[in-house]
């Protein structure tokens, strides 16, 4: 059962609480009450602990933390006024106030992110109503408050404004000395319904992403010199992939293969292994556990299998000679080598206009895909052999190779580039030009 947790003032509490009563699918919902903006920041982190989602009571609180606390991961809205809401107490207060006048309110709600409830689209530019800020960041201010207590206090004593509405449940009691004629604007029913479950949707989402299978594909480089240590190094690469898991508590299936193994684990700890997919603490722990290189791969896939080709795929880009991880998604997209300052991200989904390039310069698509990330990396189409040689993990004479076949098919141009120190030959740099194979 989902556990929904909802930031609320004292005031706003009564009407927050009907989320109880609503008919809604199963979840739980618990209050926290806070009474100022700085004591929300104060007690937010700690209050968030074993929550699936957060809800706030107004969009003051919400845009104040999405501000502040940005790197929070979990699912987030707040209860707002719709159109609908706000047109129903607009109607209302007109029907019973016959000259009311529009360009003689303040509304304390309406800004450009929420396309001014659509009165911009019935209201002439003079007759609009006074309004706090036309932008949400406004919001985020922690004296906002204040200012937009001094604000309806301002206009009502200047005689500007004969009514002010606002979505502020501590309002009418702070401006109840200065007898301004308020209009409090709470959610409706359907409006709280609405964004609850939304929340709900956001959450299942959050828990399809987090509970789907990564698999990771752990190769043993092998050649004809250490062949005969092959069963030796699959029993160090097991005892050290249980090592990993048990100091970090995680809990792998393991599955042996000749040549590899197979890691199966879930989104969530694969996030925590690469760091959010920027770097791979499997690599250090295994450069420093064993003697040898292991290349790692993980898959991201819409089922297993696709999981398990798209990691087999990632470990074959690491280099021969070290221990290096890449990752390849659902989406197709090729990041590594994870944790070195040269990782490239190279989309390798199918492209037409790439699979023509690739039969006009005899290069397979996933070549002429690294180089264009290479270049996107640089942000810039002139490359020397160390740039492919260090992004791509390969040697410069390989580098090289594959520079002078792009010049060889003319989607290079050979350049001279004069050494920082002015001794020895200028060093050949290629300006790499896909545009220009017709």
């Amino acid at each position: 059962m989902p556990r929904i947790l909802i930031f609320t003032t004292e005031n706003s509490l009564k009407w927050v609480k009907k989320a109880e009563a609503l008919q809604l699918e199963n979840c739980e919902f618990v209050y926290t009450i806070y009474d100022s903006l700085a004591h929300l920041h104060a007690i937010f982190l700690d209050k968030i602990q074993l929550v699936d989602g957060i809800l706030f009571s107004g969009q003051i609180p919400y845009f104040f933390v999405k501000q502040h606390f940005s790197d929070v991961l979990i699912p987030m809205l707040h209860f707002d006024v719709t159109q609908a809401d706000f047109y129903r107490t607009l109607s209302e207060y007109i029907y019973k106030n016959k000259d009311f006048e529009m360009k003689r309110c303040l509304v304390d709600f309406l800004y450009e992110e929420n396309n001014y409830l659509g009165i911009k689209e019935w209201t002439s530019e003079e007759d609009l109503p006074y309004i706090f800020d036309p932008s949400i960041r406004a919001y985020a201010d922690l004296d906002v408050y204040d200012k937009i207590r001094d604000l309806h206090v301002d206009m009502w004593q200047q005689n500007k404004v004969d009514v002010c509405m606002t979505r502020l449940s501590r309002l009418p009691e702070i401006l109840k000395p200065y007898n301004i004629n308020l209009l409090l604007v709470v959610p409706s029913d359907r409006s709280m319904i609405m964004k609850i479950e939304a929340l709900l949707k956001e959450i299942q989402l959050l828990q399809l992403i987090e509970n789907q299978v990564v698999i990771g594909h752990l190769e043993i480089a092998i050649n004809r010199n250490n062949v005969t240590e092959l069963e030796y190094r699959q029993m160090s690469l097991y005892k050290a992939i249980l090592d990993f898991s048990k100091q970090n508590h995680m809990s792998f299936i393991i599955h042996k293969n000749v040549l590899y193994y197979e890691i199966i684990t879930n989104y969530t700890d694969f996030k925590l292994i690469t760091n959010d997919m920027t770097s791979c603490q499997l690599v250090p722990f295994l450069s420093h556990e064993l003697q040898f290189p292991v290349h790692i791969g993980w898959g991201i896939g819409h089922s297993i299998q696709e999981a398990r080709s798209n990691a087999e795929k990632a470990s074959q880009m690491c280099a021969a000679l070290e221990t290096q991880a890449y990752i390849l998604s659902k989406e197709e997209k090729l990041i590594g080598p994870l944790g070195d300052k040269n990782w490239i991200q190279v989309i390798t989904q199918y492209d037409s206009g790439i699979e023509q390039l690739s039969g006009k310069l005899n290069t397979s698509p996933l070549q002429i895909q690294k180089i264009i990330a290479v270049m996107d990396k640089l942000q810039s189409n002139i490359l020397a052999s160390e740039d492919l040689s260090s992004h791509l993990g390969i040697t410069s004479r390989a580098a090289n190779r594959i520079l002078k076949k792009l010049e060889e098919h003319g989607a290079a141009t050979v350049l001279m580039q004069q050494q920082k120190k002015l001794r020895g030959r200028p060093k050949k740099v290629y300006q790499v030009q896909f545009d220009k194979i017709e």
